[in-house]
């Protein structure tokens, strides 16, 4: 799945687009509007206003509180298209026509993501945790949101309401920067813990952002070109590996229903 550097490095490739206006949104799949606060139509001639990310999910902004969001679920794309580019590609299910001479295409085989008309924006995103680059995640804040849960770290890491965009990539990724076992109980860290933790999910964050993101099969940036941080990984995806720390085989787990990956040796 996508995840906060796949999303932010999408949105950095559609910056070129702020200022351009929206001719029509060809909805090929009707069915991956998840809300719609107002019709499709209302878009046309609008400019765009922004584009950013909030957590694993991409906002076009408009005029008069119009929002256009996307999130790409497990498999999604947003990529742009040429002038003379077909929209061909299998599963592509909205065409986002510009006045710039471009197209967005929205491409996701598994349908788990989806795209969201929406006016209130405050509210859509009212629930989510804060940022994990952004000012209001210290390590304090780490702390508060540790202190006190008995359940395995990495799922707290998890929670879109406690932290927004860190998913299994990343969180895998750090626990092991911080050599600190994915099912360790939250509670049971200490402050140097918490810290070295705090630190490792921006790092690993920031680099794979460097990076252009992960890609293992799906992900592509908004130039519809592969990421490169799945060079850089360390445990995820490793299992039955050499760690490239003390050359102990990573080891692969279920935690909270997902795969985890981690060093035995390293992680305590």
């Amino acid at each position: 799945m996508p995840e906060l550097p796949e999303v932010e490095t999408i949105s950095r490739s559609m910056a070129c687009n702020v200022g351009a206006s929206i001719e029509r949104l060809e909805f090929r799949r009707t069915d991956i509007i998840r809300l719609q606060d107002f019709a499709p139509e209302r878009l046309a001639g609008k400019t765009i206003k922004a584009i950013y990310r909030r957590g694993k999910f991409l906002v076009f902004v408009f005029p008069r509180g119009h929002h256009l969001v996307v999130h790409l679920g497990m498999s999604g794309r947003l990529y742009m298209l040429d002038q003379d580019e077909e929209a061909a590609g299998k599963h592509v299910h909205l065409v986002v026509h510009m006045d710039n001479g471009r197209r967005l295409a929205y491409q996701d085989a598994r349908r788990f993501g989806g795209v969201w008309l929406v006016a209130d924006i405050r509210a859509f995103f009212c629930r989510m945790g804060p940022e994990p680059l952004g000012d209001e995640f210290t390590a304090l804040y780490l702390a508060q949101i540790l202190s006190g849960r008995h359940t395995a770290v990495k799922n707290l890491l998890l929670d879109q309401n406690l932290i927004a965009g860190i998913g299994n990539i990343y969180a895998d990724e750090a626990l092991f920067a911080a050599g600190i076992r994915p099912d360790r109980p939250a509670d049971s860290l200490s402050e140097a813990e918490i810290s070295l933790l705090w630190q490792a999910i921006r790092d690993v964050l920031e680099s794979s952002i460097e990076a252009r993101g992960t890609t293992f099969r799906d992900y592509r940036d908004g130039f519809n070109q592969s990421g490169g941080f799945q060079h850089q990984l360390k445990v995820y995806g490793k299992d039955e590996q050499p760690c490239s720390c003390c050359g102990e085989l990573i080891k692969k787990g279920r935690i909270g229903g997902r795969g985890t990956h981690f060093c035995e040796k390293c992680q305590q």
